[in-house]
């Protein structure tokens, strides 16, 4: 007879921090019982993004691929045992709920400890949490950082090598804009949440960097939290890296700028809250005697909540919004960035592009645009659609309280830097553009000669050649905006992609204090593929 029985412990991540390493150094313990099956998914089955079968067995066997695999998998559990048997069947052949979960470890030795891992529970919400300690109030909670910066890039290059990511930054700032990105990396609102519902003293933080440079040592912080000796499993195999990552090509410096940009306010907050090794992700040096493991206290609890509303109220909320209206290879990208590490929240173009802003735009829904969470909770918009032609005059009329920037460059510059970061052609919608840049009709003219082609497929009008109209189109922009702002100057910042002293100034305009630890950003900087595209375009 199974005794159904909640887990002592639980992994909740993060991915690509080292749960391969805990979950294989854990699961030899001769007292520690482990599903045999890596990750569960129970408790963040509500999350987006997230591929799980259905929660029905019915369901889940209705499909006769699935059946067969579960059929499969049972017959794998017979050889390895009853137990084994028992256990799949128990997860193939009943529905989701509570109780099958519970049931899931009935199949351990009552005197062993039980748990499991399932990395992407660090990013569920209060919901999926306060439901997790009413299934396992007695968990202890096993939380794995890494520098966030880091533990990005690893995640890309996992999704490139199966091919679910395509190379290249602009996909990869795509998967960031997600909630299975950038939510990954911020680990004081995991920690915050968790600790709603669970005593900080039941959450250990364990660190990457340590499990790198002391794995023995980490292992026994774990085991000592967990109230299980370490001898037998503090051995040479505890230093063997799990799951190391097949492609050891280094994060793009044009990446790594953005992501660190976004992360930079999280990771100061962890420095200053935990020290040691993640004093080390921003530059400080890690003591030899930095600890590999911190037990939660309240206190930490609390810094990381003060450090939280300190930064809320160091941006302009209440102030109105910060809108970037440069256009497009004049530092938008470059603005966001800076403010954004100095603590602003941000929409950028992976957000415009993911939810259609600059279609809206184009339609004229604006209605529909500024009611999006993502609009409403930024503040600093950078990218499209703010600089499209007019779209400011309606924005300073909506949002009497908003500021705008405009960052100018030299025309010839700037055309070269456009024709450079999309290969010679339209970058983005080919209709939107089209629009912008008053080239209407010879879309038109193109899509009467391809009848089938669609008007918002991009790249379909050719740049280069057209130096004189696109620059006329850049000065002209730049009159509009300043006269738009004539009568209150106190709203517009103006200054120079190529003068450093604009971003310092910045910075005073948006109402945030400078940091003056941070390099200038240098964001979507020309790359050696953007040059080959170019000259491919041009000899074709």
């Amino acid at each position: 007879m199974l005794t159904p029985r909640a887990p002592d412990f639980i992994g909740i991540g993060v991915q690509k921090g080292g749960t391969w390493w805990l979950r294989e150094n854990l699961a030899r313990h001769p007292g520690v019982w482990m599903p045999p099956l890596r990750e569960l998914h129970y408790f963040d089955r509500p999350l987006p993004w997230g591929e799980l079968p259905p929660a029905a067995a019915a369901d889940r066997l209705a499909d006769p691929h699935r059946l067969a695999a579960a059929l499969a998998r049972c017959r794998q559990g017979a050889v390895a045992g009853n137990a084994a048997r028992a256990w799949w069947a128990v997860h193939e052949f009943l529905d989701q709920d509570d109780d099958w979960y519970r049931l899931l470890f009935a199949a351990a030795p009552p005197e062993c400890l039980v748990g499991e891992i399932t990395p992407r529970y660090a990013i569920c919400g209060d919901a999926e949490i306060a439901h997790m300690h009413a299934v396992a109030p007695a968990a202890r909670i096993i939380l794995l950082l890494r520098h966030p910066v880091e533990r990005f890039w690893s995640q890309c290059r996992m999704k490139h090598a199966d091919g679910s990511l395509p190379p290249g930054d602009p996909a990869a700032m795509r998967l960031f804009d997600t909630p299975n990105g950038r939510a990954r990396g911020e680990y004081g609102g995991t920690i915050r949440r968790f600790c709603r519902h669970y005593d900080p003293a039941r959450v250990l933080v364990v660190f990457y960097d340590a499990i790198a440079r002391e794995p023995r040592a980490t292992l026994r912080g774990i085991c000592d939290f967990l109230g299980i000796p370490a001898e037998p499993i503090d051995d040479d195999r505890a230093c063997e890296r799990v799951n190391a990552a097949a492609d050891p090509s280094p994060m793009p410096e044009s990446l790594r700028g953005r992501i660190e940009a976004a992360y930079r306010v999280e990771m100061e907050s962890l420095a200053e809250v935990f020290g040691g090794h993640a004093g080390g992700w921003i530059g400080n040096p890690v003591p030899a005697a930095a600890p590999p493991v911190v037990r939660l206290t309240p206190g930490h609890v609390d810094a990381l909540e003060r450090r939280s509303r300190n930064v809320r109220r160091s941006g302009p909320m209440g102030r109105g919004k910060v809108f970037c209206l440069s256009m497009q290879r004049s530092g938008t990208t470059s603005v966001g960035d800076w403010l954004e590490a100095h603590g602003l929240s941000r929409a950028g173009s992976p957000t415009s592009v993911r939810l259609g802003w600059t279609r809206l735009w184009l339609a004229g829904r604006f209605d529909e645009l500024f009611a999006c969470p993502e609009f409403r909770a930024a503040e600093i918009l950078e990218d499209d659609p703010w600089w499209c032609p007019g779209f400011y005059r309606e924005l300073a009329v909506r949002f009497p309280d908003a500021k705008f920037v405009l960052l100018t460059r030299d025309p010839d510059e700037w055309f070269d830097s456009l024709c450079h970061h999309s290969g010679g052609r339209n970058p983005g919608w080919s209709d939107v553009h089209a629009r912008i840049y008053g080239r209407e009709e010879e879309l038109a003219r193109l899509l009467r000669e391809r009848p089938r082609t669609d008007p918002a497929a991009w790249g379909l009008l050719s740049i280069t050649g057209h130096a004189d109209h696109y620059k006329g189109v850049y000065q002209r922009h730049t009159a509009d905006v300043r006269a738009c702002f004539a009568a209150a100057p106190e709203r517009l910042f103006v200054g120079r992609l190529d003068d450093p002293r604009s971003f310092a100034d910045l910075c005073d305009f948006a109402g945030v204090p400078l940091n003056p630890r941070l390099a200038i950003p240098r964001s979507n900087a020309r790359t050696a593929e953007m040059r080959s595209r170019l000259a491919d375009h041009r000899q074709g």
